[in-house]
């Protein structure tokens, strides 16, 4: 799979070819815009997709995972570049129009991929909360029956009931 660099890369290149035609006929221009457009949509939706399809192989590998959602992200941040490269809202109606539902599409995609990433962590988290939970229970049960704790004791307990969150926030 390219990565989003690349994927602009190349329709940066197409469009300064187009550019490049200097058309000086606005209707003429439109129209190759619009047919920008409609490639540029199917190029980012492809990516979306084959992106789709791998989120779904890796559930459960919250690196892979996030490098993915981030790629998502990082179409929608350069197809807003792209946009106001080619004019932004002096664009005709049309291609406005696609390019927006474009980033809408892109946007549902990244909300997709979160709602799945949140249920496959879900779990997780919810076993290092009880994990806290239990031991901030077990500190409290201790200071009842010590009185006060040294400075060093309460740093140990901390480091314990913290251990649980961490380990799964540094995999």
């Amino acid at each position: 799979m390219l990565s989003v660099v690349d994927v602009f890369t190349q329709l940066n290149q197409c469009y300064g070819i187009i550019k490049g035609l200097e058309l000086h006929d606005p209707v003429v221009l439109a129209i190759y815009m619009q047919c920008f457009s409609v490639t540029i949509s199917e190029v980012l939706l492809a990516y979306a997709n084959a992106i789709r399809r791998t989120f779904e192989h890796v559930g459960g590998e919250d690196h892979i995972c996030s490098i993915l959602m981030n790629n998502i992200q990082q179409l929608r941040l350069n197809l807003e570049q792209l946009y106001e490269l080619m004019g932004g809202t002096q664009l005709d109606d049309e291609t406005k129009f696609r390019l927006t539902e474009l980033q809408k599409q892109l946007s549902d995609v990244l909300d997709e991929l979160s709602a799945m990433f949140v249920k496959s962590t879900e779990s997780t988290i919810r076993e290092s909360i009880e994990e806290v939970y239990k031991q901030l229970q077990q500190i409290k049960g201790n200071q009842i029956g010590m009185g006060n704790n040294s400075g060093q004791q309460k740093v140990a307990e901390a480091m314990i009931v913290t251990k649980s969150l961490l380990d799964y926030l540094d995999q």
